[in-house]
Parts: structure tokens; C-alpha cells; sequence
């Protein structure tokens, strides 16, 4: 009873830590923030209002949108909800993984988002329920994370799912875990590179945004530090660019590799590092190319290496095993649409968290197309990994072909070789030698007959 009370309240000690850690954080560089921007650009001191805004931020990170007069934020700063992911996991290793700990870190959860929820200052979009329901998907995700990342829980349930499967089951799921995580890893850099590209394109014209708003050196600074934490949605959305999906701006703006239409978007400085369009038809054609060439060269690193189905071609003709060589790659093509399957799911969760909400009617969509970019990244994905198992089938039975040709050609070259030398003997057997029979007679004998005829 008592390790169950004790657990409880680490679980309560883990989410009051992680809200304090947070909002502490939130709150003191919101209120620097303001304080800047009221010293550089006039007007009343705005720090009053940094508390409440940090609980708006912090809800804002679980999901839950607001509406401050005409203008509604929902787009969820990726950024902030990762990092209070990464404390509460980090308090639960130091403290503890157990059910007691989740319960008592739900609960507690749960009960401080119901109470900055009522002290906002903004009207908050979803219902209480929902609002309950996506702070208990946080909690539950890093505490998820918490689980699977402490060595015993992780011998466990390894120690469990070699009880449960066999070697192929277990040997399809490690490789195909293993290569849909490294071609997401793989994505998301391509993604963060575009938005640095971009960044480093269009900064004058970020720079324009922020003289046309008259803003002062420290704001300019401040807020562009504030928009980091929507730096993850922004390379989602450069992901999908890049693949030939695009994003947009509710109604106003649309961006893609062949349309850079920002006409009526509104003079945010952040805006200005969005793209333009790429004019040149070979480096478009390249771009999209990336995710088909990438599961290529992951499909037949899957193909070939020895840590995986190391599928090769044997040395010589005899040593073929069909039954073999047959079940590794029935192994290699599920694994790889397990792989296929897993990118596309990843993707398809994580472009559905980045987008959001800027405004009523308009605004009212911000990001990308959901169903399209995922169905351009897993289609592309799957094209390629199989490409790479249809080369090494083809590779492996051709020169399985060739082989064959080549040991029956030899094959019927020794015989036909053999072949006269076995006439020849054959031949020569056939011959019967011609016996004369005659009897050796001595010469007084023949002289004795000879003279009797007479």
C-alpha cells in the first residue's frame, strides 16, 4: 500500500515539475518579450499579461486552440509540445515507470490543464472533454516514451516477444522497424534543410516584412526567437513542398514547386521565408525524385547487407538453394511494406498535428494536404524499395540463368567430345581378326608326300 501511495505522488511530483518547468520558462521570456516591445514601439506595459498568456501557449502545445477577438490560433508550435514531452519522460526515468506513477501523473495532469484552462484570458475553441482528452494524450505519449526507454521494461518485453514469435517473425520486425525509422529520420533533415534554404533565401525579404511593421531591433529579435518552436510544423510543410505536395494559407496562399501565389497574404515577417516557385524543370524533376531514390538505395541496402536478409549471388552453379534464397526474399518484400506502411502512417499523424487555424473563414486552414502529401511520400517510398527487391530478383536469377546456360553448354561440349573415341573403340571391337587354321608339317614329311602322289 505504501509503494502504491509512493508512486502516486511521484507520479503527481512528475506533472506538477514538468507545468512548473514550462510555464516558468514560457512565462519569464513572454514577459521579456512584451516588456521589449513596449519600451521599443510605445504604449502600455504588457507584461501583465505574460502569465496568462504563458498558460495559453502551454494549453496551445497540447492542441487546444483559442479565439482572441477576431483572430484564432490553432496551429500547435511542435517545438514546446516535444520539449514538455522530453521533461515528463525525463522525470519518469528519475522517478519511476510503474502504474501507479502514470495514474498519479494523469490525474494531476488532467487537473492542472482544467485550471489554466479557466484562467485564460482567451476563448478557448474545443469542449472540456476534448480538451481532457488531447492533455492525456501528452502525459500518456511522454510517459509512453518513458516506458520503452528504461532498460528493464525494454529486456521485458524483448525477453516476451522472443517468447511469442519466431526467428523470421522477429527478424522482418527488427529490419523493417529499423529502416522505416532511418527514412523518416531521413525526411525530417530534408525537411529541416528546406526551411534553411529558404531562410537564408528570403531573408531580405523577412527583413522588408519587419521594416514595414516599423518593429525595433529587440522586437525583431524576440519574435523571431518566439517562432522557433513552429519550426517543426514549418519543416513538415517544406517536406511536402520539396515531394511536390506543397502547403497553404487558408485561401490566400498557395505554395508549391510550380505556384508561388501570395498575393493577399498578410504582412507577418514570418511569412516572408516562404518560397518561391522552382523555375528550373530538371531540378524540380530532381526534388521529387528524392523519396523514390531514397527508398531505393534503403531498399537494396535492406537487399544486400548481412545484418539484414544479405541476399547475394552464390559462387558456383552447385551451390544454389533455391527453397532459400526463395524465403528470404517472401521475407524482404514484407518487411519492406511493413516499412512502406510505417512511413506513410508516420507521415500521415504528423502533417495532420502541424496544421492549424490563423483566422476565421480564410485562415481557417493553414498547412498542407493531408491526404496528398501522404500519398505522395508513400507511394514514392514504396516505388522505390521495390524497385530495389525487383533488381535484386532479377539480378540474382539472371546470373542464376546465365550459369545454368553456361553448365549445360559445358555439359554437352564433354559429350560430344566423348563421344568419337567411344565410336572408335566400339568400332575396332566390332572387327573379328580372320584366323587361317593350318597345321606346321616338317620337311621330310612334305618331301613324303610328295613323292607318294607321284
Amino acid at each position: 500500500m505504501n509503494g502504491v501511495v509512493k508512486g502516486l505522488c511521484k507520479g503527481a511530483a512528475v506533472s506538477a515539475v514538468t507545468v512548473v518547468i514550462a510555464l516558468t520558462g514560457v512565462g519569464f521570456y513572454l514577459a521579456l518579450m512584451l516588456l521589449v516591445i513596449a519600451m521599443e514601439e510605445g504604449g502600455e506595459n504588457l507584461t501583465v499579461h505574460a502569465l496568462p498568456f504563458a498558460q495559453t501557449t502551454l494549453l496551445l502545445a497540447q492542441g487546444i486552440g483559442f479565439d482572441w477577438g477576431a483572430f484564432r490560433l490553432t496551429i500547435t508550435p511542435l517545438l514546446l509540445t516535444l520539449l514538455i514531452i522530453g521533461m515528463i519522460r525525463a522525470w519518469c526515468l528519475r522517478w519511476g515507470t510503474g502504474w501507479p506513477v502514470f495514474l498519479g501523473g494523469l490525474c494531476t495532469w488532467t487537473a492542472i490543464t482544467a485550471g489554466m484552462a479557466g484562467n485564460v484570458e482567451a476563448t478557448l475553441i474545443d469542449p472540456w472533454w476534448l480538451m481532457l482528452a488531447k492533455s492525456a494524450a501528452v502525459e500518456k505519449f511522454g510517459f509512453g516514451t518513458a516506458v520503452f526507454g528504461s532498460p528493464a521494461t525494454r529486456e521485458s518485453l524483448s525477453e516476451r516477444y522472443r517468447a511469442l514469435t519466431g526467428a523470421v517473425v522477429r527478424r522482418i520486425g527488427r529490419v523493417s522497424a529499423a529502416t522505416g525509422a532511418i527514412i523518416i529520420a531521413i525526411y525530417l533533415i530534408l525537411g529541416t534543410g528546406t526551411v534553411l534554404v529558404w531562410a537564408i533565401r528570403n531573408h531580405g525579404t523577412v527583413a522588408e516584412l519587419f521594416s514595414l511593421a516599423d518593429m525595433q531591433i529587440g522586437s525583431r529579435i524576440l519574435t523571431t526567437i518566439a517562432c522557433v518552436v513552429w519550426l517543426p510544423n514549418l519543416c513538415l510543410w517544406g517536406l511536402s513542398w520539396v515531394f511536390g505536395g506543397g502547403f497553404s494559407v487558408g485561401d490566400v496562399a498557395t505554395f508549391t514547386l510550380w505556384i508561388s501565389r501570395s498575393d493577399g497574404l498578410p504582412a507577418v515577417p514570418m511569412f516572408g521565408v516562404f518560397p518561391d516557385a522552382v523555375d528550373n524543370d530538371p531540378l524540380r524533376i530532381v526534388l521529387m525524385l528524392l523519396p523514390l531514390v531514397i527508398g531505393l538505395i534503403a531498399g537494396l541496402t535492406v537487399m544486400l547487407l548481412p545484418r539484414c536478409f544479405g541476399i547475394g549471388i552464390p559462387r558456383t552453379f552447385q551451390e544454389y538453394d533455391h527453397r532459400s534464397i526463395a524465403k528470404d526474399f517472401i521475407c524482404s518484400a514484407v518487411a519492406l511494406c511493413l516499412t512502406a506502411a510505417m512511413v506513410s502512417v508516420a507521415f500521415a499523424a504528423l502533417f495532420a498535428c502541424s496544421n492549424g487555424a490563423l483566422g476565421h473563414q480564410r485562415l481557417s486552414h493553414v498547412g498542407v494536404d493531408v491526404m496528398q502529401s501522404t500519398r505522395i511520400i508513400g507511394q514514392a517510398t514504396l516505388v522505390g524499395l521495390f524497385t530495389a527487391w525487383l533488381l535484386v530478383l532479377v539480378g540474382v536469377y539472371a546470373v542464376f540463368g546465365i550459369r545454368w546456360v553456361r553448365e549445360r553448354h559445358t555439359g554437352q561440349r564433354r559429350e560430344r567430345i566423348s563421344q568419337p573415341h567411344d565410336g572408335v573403340t566400339n568400332h575396332e571391337s566390332a572387327i573379328t581378326p580372320r584366323v587361317v587354321n593350318s597345321t606346321h608339317q616338317a620337311k621330310e614329311e612334305q618331301g613324303d608326300n610328295n613323292e607318294s602322289a607321284d
